[in-house]
């Protein structure tokens, strides 16, 4: 890498602007490109980061960036883009990612991608008769907080939902990335709903919240009364994101309950997202 930020011929665009850590495995990044301000983007899209390998030996004339996706959990229209990051031990990527301070440089792709939009939804049931349920594991959690502030109360936004249940599946609480946040929007949204829900909070422990795997409160027909409205096709969107085989194990347990995948020529009720 040279003096001026270039690797393999690409300039390192964008510079760290805050920097949270959660926990030792968790933090949000807000990054901000030295030339004006985010491409125009869809809450739920992602983009990607990259920065010079890990093995010094590899930063050389010709190296390569180390990129990877990550979904925005900022709104468009912010002068930064927030990411939510959790650090995968021996990755090629997260380790330098954890590593940056604020005022660290990186690059950023100047386009986001991605379909895993709110404008995805079929037309059918129309916005004023939908009921959206969101769930995700771990950072999955991130396209639909963007989502969500997009579409609050205070945004002039048109909502594309009567009423939304944002389910979010973690280890710990301290996992809970966007859980004060959340909390304090449902307060002030009888509309919105979270359920965050933990597997590895220990009995007799502080958690009061819900506990096990996503699958097993659909299996065990919990998942209604924690949402507070039926679970019924006609009326209702799932969008899944995070870990594969929650994504897998939901697909079926919703199958049997007459929801099937969408896509624009086969309209239906289930959007997913695998996050690796």
């Amino acid at each position: 890498m040279d003096g001026q930020g270039v690797v393999g011929g690409e300039l390192l665009n964008a510079r760290v602007v805050e920097r949270e850590q959660l926990n030792e495995a968790l933090i949000r990044l807000r990054a901000a490109y030295d030339r004006g301000a985010p491409p125009p983007y869809l809450p739920g899209q992602f983009a990607n980061l990259g920065l010079p390998p890990r093995d010094p030996d590899q930063v050389q004339p010709g190296a390569k960036l180390v990129k990877r996706p990550y979904s925005v959990s900022s709104v468009p229209g912010e002068d930064t883009l927030e990411f939510f990051v959790r650090l995968v031990d021996g990755g090629a990527l997260t380790p330098s990612l954890f590593a940056l301070p604020e005022g660290g440089r990186l690059w950023m792709d100047e386009r986001l991608l991605g379909r895993f939009t709110l404008d995805s939804l079929p037309e059918s049931p129309p916005a004023a008769e939908r009921d959206l349920l969101l769930i995700s594991t771990g950072t999955g959690i991130a396209p639909f907080i963007s989502m969500l502030r997009a579409c609050g109360p205070d945004s002039g936004a048109t909502r594309p939902f009567r009423r939304a249940t944002l389910v979010n599946g973690v280890r710990i609480a301290s996992d809970l990335g966007y859980r004060a946040e959340l909390e304090s929007r449902c307060r002030q949204d009888p509309a919105l709903r979270y359920l965050p829900v933990c597997t590895r909070e220990p009995a007799g422990g502080p958690w009061s919240g819900a506990r096990g795997r996503l699958p097993e409160l659909f299996a065990r027909d919990e998942i209604e009364s924690l949402l507070g409205w039926p679970l019924d096709p006609q009326h209702v969107q799932v969008m899944l994101c995070g870990n594969p085989e929650m994504i897998d194990a939901l697909l079926t347990l919703l199958a049997e309950r007459g929801f099937k995948k969408h896509s624009r020529r086969d309209p239906g009720q289930v959007h997913f997202e695998r996050y690796w």
